[in-house]
């Protein structure tokens, strides 16, 4: 069996990712309220009680908002790194975490999973890929750049869920405060839509036949532009790299397209 997998939501509003190869499914991080994570996991097809396993990427509040009150009721492990748990005073029973690392890979739900450390304001930071019946996915938000590593793991996998968080020249003119905009747009902050039109255009391996643009800012980004920036980057490669790759976007306010392998 191959794989499945849909953004419950993305942004600075909350961040969820399920995926599936069968009746069970994962959940890559819960920053949705709980009750908003069950209801959209029910558009999805699946109920709260599918979900054999949590997944947390990193602490900070947009992707783990509703993980205590989620799992409250489920039994269920929740898979997160040492530092992570430390810094997010989650309370939930220590009975249901599972710690794990970057490039320790894992098993759930009949998916491996192998994490890794990528450059973020946060404790022990980490980006997945998802492997099942030869299917690769890369999920890959919440970093500052797109450093060697994650090349080389975005290599080979047949979706790619990619941050484009931001455009510069908005965020340069936004509202938020200068310390902000520097955190955003520095080393351990997000990438920005030309972060990832870069990588795509010159470090993408092509492979991959979705790639999904997720975690767009509300206030310093509009999905015209990162997808026009995308597709641009893409373009550039030419037609003798026969990229036949289809761009996708993830939104905060709705569950995205479902995408199966």
């Amino acid at each position: 069996m191959g794989l499945r997998f849909a953004l419950l939501g993305s942004g600075s509003s909350g961040n969820a990712t399920v995926v599936s190869n069968g009746e069970r499914c994962v959940l890559v991080d819960v920053g949705l309220s709980g009750r908003e994570t069950a209801r959209r996991l029910r558009e999805c097809g699946f109920e709260p009680g599918q979900v054999g396993a949590v997944v947390v990427s990193h602490e900070h509040t947009d992707h783990i908002r509703g993980l205590a009150p989620f799992v409250k009721d489920l039994d269920v492990p929740v898979f997160i790194t040492e530092g992570a748990l430390s810094a997010s005073e989650l309370k939930i029973d220590p009975r249901k975490t599972t710690l794990i690392e970057a490039g320790a890979g894992f098993e759930a739900c009949g998916l491996h999973l192998t994490p890794f450390s990528v450059p973020h304001d946060s404790a022990d930071p980490l980006a997945f890929t998802v492997e099942s019946g030869g299917v690769k996915l890369g999920i890959v938000m919440d970093l500052g750049e797109i450093n060697q590593l994650a090349i080389e793991r975005m290599n080979g996998c047949d979706a790619i869920i990619l941050e484009s968080n931001h455009d510069l020249n908005m965020l340069q003119v936004g509202p938020y405060p200068w310390a902000l905009k520097q955190r955003i747009k520095g080393r351990l902050g997000h990438l920005s839509n030309d972060d990832a039109a870069e990588y795509l255009a010159g470090r993408f391996d092509g492979r991959a036949r979705d790639i999904v643009l997720a975690h767009l800012s509300e206030k310093n980004n509009l999905p015209e532009i990162a997808l026009l920036s995308a597709r641009r980057a893409l373009e550039e490669r030419g037609p003798l790299r026969n990229c036949q790759t289809r761009l996708q976007l993830a939104r905060p306010d709705r569950v995205s397209e479902s995408f199966n392998y």
